[in-house]
């Protein structure tokens, strides 16, 4: 089944018992009877705010239509306006935007009665006056040219770009002329009245005629103001300006959904040269806000309900399923404090005849649900988790048009640890399942083997950048399904957009990347065919050749005779540039790690003499020469298999027992 992606918009489907919340935020609205009331829904960016104010008004319709329906109130009791300040910015002044929104919706509201009709156009020429009226005094143009700079914005196209090139030309001044004269009735109409007011008195009637309006018409005019969050400081405080002159007006109602730190922040910012402390920022914004609520955050419960709530959406369901189930889910989640969780099963007893692939999604989110809240890269974010399904939704797309193969469940593993991981991290994981033979690698699978067994990992078992997020790490090694043995390139590669996969094969030739995979999987000395194959490779492949084998090697704990010892030696023996980067290598292992049977293998080697400098140089060595363990080392070398051999070893070689 084809699934559609997931809109990043506000919603009034409640997936998360919002409505709870909601319901409190419309009854204190009903219950003010007309006083004056002003609520901030505050949150970090992403978390539901829009959706929730969407849910608030729908509550309110709907709590007012089963009222009408019990004679309890009047129809049209309330006058709901939208304002969406972050629209605005750039393009018109915040502070007569919100204004003309709030009278606009009024006069509309008034079209049928005469009389309440002219007071709400009176009131927009107002409006428009006092936004002429703040625009001349900012440009300064009026003593020079006695032209309304801001009422010719909408009929004069372009002067405004005219009068702030800073160059006024006496053309200019001529072009406004001819753009007063050409609309001079409408001019008139909005200046010449209220030429003699100053702002406080236009601010007095504004107020007064809007009081007017409201009594005349009998509504309570809630006003919902959204993205304020997102806007610069000077739209975000012309928004909160504009809100305080209709702020305990009887018959009104603000519900700001805005993250309350970005608005002090733009407070702070907005008078900055007064240096304001956090004491008057917070004052500034509590004489705003009445009644502060904030958006809860969202636990795993939370986040398995959002998660499944989603995906069952997405599957074709039934409209009245999809409602029944959204009704039990919010209900399970009303009652999660006595215990009550939401578990695939739970949803999936909910679903009549659940398709197979809608129960594997919803064991999906049941096992990914913890990760996404503990991961501070989602932190149970709403929005995040749907940008996260979406992203997966693509590379699943990616993944059938090129015939890979992969688990929906892998795909999800693996973009979490995306997600929440530290670059380096990822890098180091890329390069991990890039370089392994098949895609499989060994180090994933002990590092799993090792946290599911609940042991705690050894510092040098950590890839480059995994230890700084050990405990994300750990929990994210115990999600199923499990990496080991598992070919995860073609995982990686339908995700290449995030970090680019340099594998084997983009490296190296065809020839030399068949030496490489040869190595890798040598178990005993090199054949006279491989040698030959090793020798035809350039010397700049050779040393990407060394790199990788380097990279594997670097995951042994001990040095006797490794797997990876017989690959390393071949090449070195046909190469004394790479021989060189293997004894230094060898050189630098720990004291622990060295086994007598490593010198047994490679002491008879061209290069070994220079390997045994430098391990008698070592002083955690003790500083002993090698000479008198070769005996031995011979010996080790015929009876590998002889398990009495070393306590031979170690009497006669006793630093490298």
């Amino acid at each position: 089944m084809e699934r559609n992606l997931w809109a990043d918009i506000e919603t009034n489907q409640d997936y998360l018992n919002f409505r709870v919340l909601a319901g409190l935020v419309s009854q204190m609205i009903l219950d003010a009877n007309g006083r004056p009331l002003s609520i901030g829904i505050s949150g970090g960016w992403g978390v539901g705010k829009s959706s929730m104010v969407k849910i608030v008004k729908q509550d309110i319709k709907e709590r007012m239509a089963v009222s009408i329906t019990t004679g309890g109130a009047e129809k049209n009791d309330f006058l709901f306006v939208d304002f969406n300040a972050w629209f605005y910015q750039g393009h018109d002044d915040a502070k007569a935007a919100l204004m003309e929104e709030i009278a606009r919706a009024l006069t509309e509201k008034a079209e049928a009665e005469t009389t309440t009709l002219e007071k709400g156009r009176n009131l927009l020429k107002r409006i428009d006056a006092f936004r002429v009226l703040r625009l001349v005094s900012e440009v300064g143009l009026t003593a020079a040219s006695g032209i309304p700079v801001g009422g010719l914005l909408r009929t004069g196209k372009g002067l405004w770009e005219m009068f702030t090139d800073g160059d006024v030309s006496a053309d200019d001044l001529q072009a406004a002329e001819e753009a007063v004269s050409k609309h001079r009735k409408d001019v008139a109409g909005l200046i010449k009245p209220r030429k003699a007011e100053t702002p406080p008195q236009m601010i007095k009637e504004i107020r007064k005629q809007f009081e007017e309006l409201l009594e005349e018409l009998k509504v309570t005019l809630v006003v919902f103001v959204d993205d304020l969050d997102r806007c610069l400081p000077p739209t975000v405080i012309g928004t909160l300006e504009a809100m305080r002159l209709f702020l305990f007006m009887d018959r009104t109602a603000f519900v700001i959904a805005a993250d309350d730190k970005m608005i002090k922040e733009s407070v702070r910012v907005q008078f900055s040269s007064a240096r304001p402390d956090d004491d008057i920022v917070t004052s500034y914004f509590d004489k705003l806000i009445q009644i502060p609520l904030r958006v809860p955050p969202l636990g795993t419960n939370e986040v398995k309900a959002y998660l499944m709530m989603l995906f069952a959406e997405n599957s074709n369901l039934d409209t009245q399923v999809l409602e029944r189930l959204r009704e039990k889910v919010n209900e399970q989640l009303a009652s999660s404090w006595k215990g009550n969780a939401i578990t695939a099963a739970f949803v999936q007893g909910l679903i009549p005849n659940c398709s197979a692939e809608l129960k594997a999604e919803l064991e999906l989110a049941d096992r990914l649900a913890r990760q996404m809240v503990a991961s501070p890269k989602v932190g149970g974010n709403p929005r995040l988790i749907k940008r996260f399904l979406n992203t997966l939704s693509i590379r699943r797309s990616l993944a059938k048009v090129q015939h890979i193969a992969v688990d929906d469940a892998m795909f999800a593993k693996l973009l979490l640890f995306e997600r929440f991981a530290p670059i380096a991290a990822f890098n180091s994981l890329t390069e991990l399942i890039s370089t392994a033979i098949d895609g499989k690698s060994e180090i994933l699978a002990k590092l799993e083997e090792t946290v599911r067994a609940n042991k705690s990992v050894d510092d040098d078992l950590w890839p480059a950048g995994w230890k700084d997020a050990s405990k994300d790490v750990e929990d994210w090694l115990k999600l199923s399904p499990s990496l080991s043995g598992v070919d995860l390139r073609g995982a990686l590669h339908v995700g290449r957009e995030s970090a680019p996969i340099i594998t084997t094969e983009h490296k190296l030739s065809k020839q030399a990347a068949e030496v490489l995979s040869n190595l890798l999987t040598l178990k005993i000395g090199a054949t006279k065919e491989l040698k030959t194959s090793i020798s035809a490779v350039p010397g700049a492949e050779r040393a990407v050749i060394m790199d990788n084998l380097l990279e594997r090697a670097n995951s042994e704990k001990e040095w006797g005779l490794p797997s990876i010892l017989f690959g390393l030696e071949a090449l070195a023996d046909a190469d004394s540039v790479q021989a060189e980067r293997l004894v230094t290598f060898l050189g630098d292992r720990p004291g622990s790690a060295l086994k007598p049977s490593l010198i047994a293998r490679v002491e008879a080697k061209p290069w070994a003499a220079k390997l045994m400098e430098i391990l008698e140089q070592r002083k955690d060595l003790g500083g002993t020469r090698f000479e008198g363990c070769q005996e031995s080392s011979r010996i080790t070398h015929g009876y590998i298999e002889d398990q009495q051999r070393p306590r031979q070893e170690r009497a006669t070689c006793p630093q490298l027992a």
